[in-house]
């Protein structure tokens, strides 16, 4: 009999090195089996190996760019499984006493005020940037039952929205937040806004994690201007 599918792919998540990347794909960057490696603490080709296996479970994807190879998380999909199994592992329906103190660690902090969700902003800021789009009316539910810009968010957010980008038919839609237990936005329009808030440097990335931080100019730009 064939080992199903669902076995192999939770084989794959399991090995604590192998999740130990996938967390870290989960900022919806590109990375080197090098950085891979020395961010899980494994040889280079001991990390080969697992990213191979990654990729041959539809877990990863790899780019080849000149000489070099980049991998990240295969889709979008990908990284809704793993922020659902996140939510499971940090106790959800059995111990959310515990849950939520542990979120109240300092070392967990940065992570729940803001962090990249698979290159969409996610924790505390990202609930809030969600509710406050939708309680202006930027934001509203499109036809297909996920969101689009309304007339007033195209003009108002234009700076941080590309051209040619779209502003519907599935180009926003919710993910259920890790940390918070409530939806943030996700989608190709998502995912423009953190790049150009990245860009503009309101928000910074963290060197070896998902953490973003709110910098001054961005407290100014989204919170005493855009949001206010």
């Amino acid at each position: 009999m064939n080992e199903p599918r669902l076995a192999r792919v939770a084989a794959a998540i399991a090995d604590p090195t192998r999740a130990r990347v996938l967390s870290r794909l989960l900022d919806g960057r590109l990375h080197t089996a090098g950085e891979l490696a020395a961010h899980a603490g494994v040889t280079a080709p001991t990390m080969s190996a697992h990213l191979k296996l990654l990729v041959d479970e539809g877990l990863a994807l790899v780019r080849q760019q000149g000489r070099h190879r980049y991998f990240g998380l295969a889709d979008g999909d990908v990284a809704h499984a793993l922020e659902a199994l996140l939510r499971v592992a940090d106790g959800r329906d059995t111990e959310p006493a515990a849950a939520a103190r542990r979120w109240q660690k300092p070392e967990m902090r940065g992570l729940r005020h803001a962090r990249s969700c698979y290159g969409h902003l996610a924790g505390e800021l990202g609930v809030q940037w969600r509710d406050s789009l939708l309680a202006k009316g930027w934001v509203k539910v499109a036809p297909d039952g996920h969101y689009e810009l309304g007339d007033q968010g195209r003009t108002a957010l234009a700076e941080l929205t590309p051209d040619g980008i779209s502003t519907t038919g599935g180009a926003l839609y919710d993910c259920v937040d890790w940390s918070e237990r409530r939806d943030h936005f996700a989608g190709p329009l998502a995912v423009a806004w953190l790049s150009a808030m990245v860009g503009r440097g309101w928000l910074s990335r963290a060197k070896d994690s998902r953490v973003l931080t709110l910098t001054p100019p961005g407290r100014f730009a989204l919170f005493e201007s855009l949001l206010q």
